[in-house]
């Protein structure tokens, strides 16, 4: 899969709008977008109109540009159709930040979103998640500009499976006077793993540090990542949740993920040479 038009794309798709809310997440990403970013962004709601002067455009497909990125917030039971849709007009690929999936006993409903996504090599972040904020390019947290702080743009690449965590480290970030390259929010992460961003941003060459939010990873996800982790070519730094009993369960209900068994990841860790924050 090519992450290329996901974190540096050139036009979105804000799929899910609202007429008649401007508190909407979809509407906060439309509104910070358009306004901020060099990003060219299209609305769409399957009713059009006509939102902050912009067409509303019924489907994806019936925009009259190719389109990078589509930031899918519907509700879950829509998300498969509209990943079908993203495929068919030939999306680069797409941030899903709605909820509803494995994190509420949904997991066919995501698992099926996947397949779909998979067998079309079409590349997607989340569910349940903040997205993609890269510095001067794009932001899909729905979070007012006004409530967001941001680091200076920098080296350093963030992902996280928690959204809360992942805006609370870039504030920190933001304190200390750390750049960032990019910050990603893979909640459920459905498609685009851990692993799979550690390959990309291994190479990627405004990143020059990669730092880990972990929850859980799937049976013998761990071990592949350490492995990998411990042959890039540039530090990793990993900070593991669920290292109690009480952390594992709220991890558990947070994004579906099992912590697995911390004091065996956190030796491993070690053995490798990755750093545990």
């Amino acid at each position: 899969m090519n992450f290329r038009r996901l974190f540096k794309p050139k036009t979105m798709a804000v799929i899910g709008v609202s007429l008649n809310n401007d508190r909407h997440p979809a509407n906060v990403v439309f509104n910070k977008n358009q306004l901020r970013y060099p990003v060219k962004v299209f609305a769409v709601n399957p009713r059009g109109g006509v939102l902050q002067g912009e067409k509303v455009f019924p489907h994806v497909s019936e925009i009259p540009h190719k389109v990078d990125l589509a930031v899918i917030a519907v509700r879950a039971e829509h998300v498969p159709d509209i990943v079908t849709d993203c495929i068919q007009a030939q999306v680069g690929g797409a941030a899903v930040i709605s909820g509803g999936f494995a994190e509420v006993g949904q997991k066919n409903l995501q698992d099926r979103m996947a397949s779909i996504a998979r067998e079309a090599k079409f590349p997607f972040i989340g569910p349940n998640c903040l997205g993609i904020y890269s510095p001067s390019n794009v932001d899909t947290f729905f979070i007012p500009s006004e409530r967001m702080v941001q680091p200076d743009p920098g080296n350093v690449a963030l992902v996280s499976q928690s959204g809360g965590i992942l805006v609370d480290q870039m504030v920190k970030f933001a304190d200390e006077g750390v750049g960032l390259s990019l910050a990603v929010s893979v909640g459920n992460k459905a498609l685009i793993r851990e692993l799979d961003l550690l390959r990309y941003l291994s190479k990627e060459p405004h990143t020059k540090v990669l730092a880990f939010y972990v929850e859980g990873f799937e049976k013998n996800e761990g071990r592949d990542f350490v492995l990998a982790a411990s042959e890039c070519p540039k530090p990793v730094i990993v900070l593991k949740a669920g290292k109690s009993a009480g952390g594992s369960r709220a991890v558990s209900s947070h994004t579906a993920s099992l912590a697995g068994d911390y004091d065996v990841f956190s030796e491993v860790l070690s053995q490798y040479g990755v750093v545990e924050a």
